[in-house]
């Protein structure tokens, strides 16, 4: 099985300049806790604003999220993975990297969807039984907390 028969295809993107409110505002519209943002007017993928990101690097330290935009808080350290990789690297480059979603992106790095532990619960787990096993306890690794650098 392959990245591109679990992902979420098409995903909503922001852009840098898109407010932390509409980025809020999309999760809900979207019901996910992440949005890539893209290039303007492009589909090139640049970072990635989690709800988690929003917490920690603004609301935690007492900032107003009013005053910010995407740019502010994305992760662009982003590890991406193409869509015919199979979910096995996808797996592995979750536990590696302890990320809870994978953008997929093509060779000029625009997106084409997301990969996210809910994929793999509702989407693989169902059409490979045989590996249920080794799922729970890929999903036990990613979440676990980063150590320590």
């Amino acid at each position: 099985m392959q990245v591109e028969d679990i992902m979420t295809s098409n995903p909503v993107c922001a852009e840098p300049s898109t407010s932390l409110q509409q980025v809020a505002q999309m999760m809900i519209d979207c019901d996910c806790g992440g949005i890539p943002v893209c290039e303007r007017g492009t589909n090139r993928l640049v970072g990635f604003v989690t709800d988690r990101d929003i917490v920690c690097r603004i609301l935690a330290k007492g900032m107003n999220p009013l005053e910010y935009t995407a740019r502010d808080v994305m992760t662009t350290d982003l590890h991406t993975i193409r869509p015919t990789a199979s979910v096995d690297d996808v797996i592995h480059t979750m536990e590696r990297f302890k990320v809870r979603r994978v953008p997929v992106t093509n060779e000029r790095g625009e997106i084409l969807g997301i990969v996210a532990q809910a994929d793999l619960v509702r989407r693989a787990m169902p059409k490979q039984p045989e590996m249920t096993e080794e799922f729970e306890e890929a999903l036990e690794e990613i979440s676990e907390p980063k150590s320590a650098v």
